[in-house]
């Protein structure tokens, strides 16, 4: 197999190992490519470690428009939020009056995008020496902000390069839509420049990746060019040969989740507290574990525990032992915009053959998903009695785990298969290099 020389042209640093969701999703896609084949233009994201890719570009004050001016301002509202925290931590009306203003000012500058107009990226010479040195053959792009939908194009016409462009969620539609902002002439200003620049950014790429159907339905209306289905995937070899983990005792029916825990799903594990509380009453014994990415404070809670996120591995030893997966998800007004997302965690449930279910408005994703596919229960109305029962059907009735978890092998090999993943993506980039350049 040859393997392209690829230049990743991505705002977070691809390190060797984090738990990031993007770096587990690039890690996992290119997890077979010579490293020296890799490399990476990135902002920000940096752990320390020696990265996942050979080589590595952060952009920096010769990268931009007014650079030097970003980055001070930068520095130094990073070093003004150490020192003062918030509003509420800082003493006197003049501390508290001069929070009002900072609030507002990055509100109008940076929470409406407006800054990226005036520091926009460009190609430093530095930037140059560095790509060429390299010697890519394509770029892989995926968007998010304006400054990493602008320098892929950039870069591409000024090395006469294809890109492979690959969003996960649908950014352009959320990036810089604040509710707040009304008719603020900025945002408007911003918003038209992100579909502008996601426009642009689709229209010169030579692959186009969707993350799942409802994405490449979405993205094939409104762009008018095709796009392949590439989803998040995993090696079911890899759980197979991962030693069991169970924090547990064996007479509890054990529940695990993990993910970010915002303000949009710590609501329903207070809806989970209750549901176990409900099963208890009834006798059954429940024991809940949640693996948090974020910093997340937990109180009142009596059968939920808490604990960090740990490393993949584990997280795929644990994900084994449990006896049902919870996936919880929003069932607030935001539900429709993530109805073109899946959850990065639906393939690891599917990949450690326990049951699941799915907790969330019927607008989401993830919540098509389960229902359309059958390889996870489905609870599309926020309701703890509603959980309580779906929770003790799966206790109860064998055949019912049973058929969960048939439908969900057969999910997981159609779709996250990551060997078949892995192929598929190298076929598409390989292909669009034959046919529109040479391989060195």
């Amino acid at each position: 197999m040859i393997y392209p020389r690829v230049l990743i042209v991505a705002m977070g640093r691809i390190n060797a190992a984090d738990t990031a969701n993007n770096g587990l999703l690039l890690r996992n896609l290119f997890g077979n490519w010579p490293r020296e084949n890799l490399a990476q233009i990135f902002s920000g994201g940096d752990n320390g470690d020696t990265g996942f890719f050979g080589s590595y570009y952060q952009l920096g004050p010769r990268d931009r428009r007014f650079g030097q001016l970003f980055f001070k301002l930068k520095s130094s509202d990073s070093t003004a939020s150490a020192d003062c925290g918030n509003a509420q931590d800082c003493s006197g009306d003049g501390s508290r009056l001069f929070s009002r203003i900072k609030s507002l000012g990055k509100y109008l500058v940076l929470d409406t995008g407006l800054y990226e107009l005036v520091f926009q990226p460009r190609l430093s010479g530095a930037m140059c020496e560095w790509v060429l040195k390299f010697k890519p053959d394509i770029i892989f792009a995926q968007g998010y902000n304006l400054t990493f939908s602008w320098l892929p194009v950039m870069l591409a016409k000024r090395c006469h390069l294809p890109i492979v462009y690959y969003p996960t969620d649908d950014w352009p539609v959320d990036l810089y839509r604040d509710p707040r902002a009304g008719k603020i002439i900025s945002e408007n200003i911003v918003r038209t420049q992100v579909e502008n620049a996601a426009s642009v950014l689709v229209k010169n790429a030579s692959v186009r990746l969707a993350f799942n159907k409802y994405m490449r339905e979405e993205y094939v209306k409104r762009y008018g060019f095709d796009f392949n289905v590439l989803m998040h995937g995993d090696s079911t070899k890899r759980f197979k040969s991962i030693k069991k983990i169970r924090l547990v005792d064996s007479s509890n029916f054990w529940i695990v989740s993990t993910g970010v825990f915002d303000h949009h799903r710590t609501p329903l594990l207070h809806d989970l507290e209750i549901a176990c509380q409900i099963l208890n009453d009834r006798g059954k014994r429940i024991a809940v574990s949640i693996f948090h990415v974020n910093l997340f404070k937990a109180s009142n809670f009596k059968y939920l525990k808490f604990y960090m996120a740990p490393n993949h591995d584990d997280l795929a030893a644990i994900l084994r032992c449990s006896d049902m997966l919870f996936l919880p998800e929003r069932f607030d007004k935001s539900a429709e915009d993530v109805r073109l997302c899946i959850s990065s965690k639906a393939h690891l449930f599917m990949c450690s053959g326990r049951p699941a279910i799915v907790y969330a408005d019927p607008r989401c994703g993830i919540c098509r998903y389960a229902r359309e596919d059958g390889w996870a229960a489905v609870v599309d109305r926020r309701d703890p009695e509603m959980l309580a029962a779906t929770v003790e059907r799966f206790i109860d009735d064998r055949e019912y785990r049973e058929s969960i978890a048939i439908k969900a092998k057969a999910t997981l090999m159609k779709n996250h298969e990551l060997a078949t993943i892995q192929a598929n993506f190298q076929k598409l980039v390989y292909n669009s290099l034959s046919c529109g350049g040479t391989l060195r």
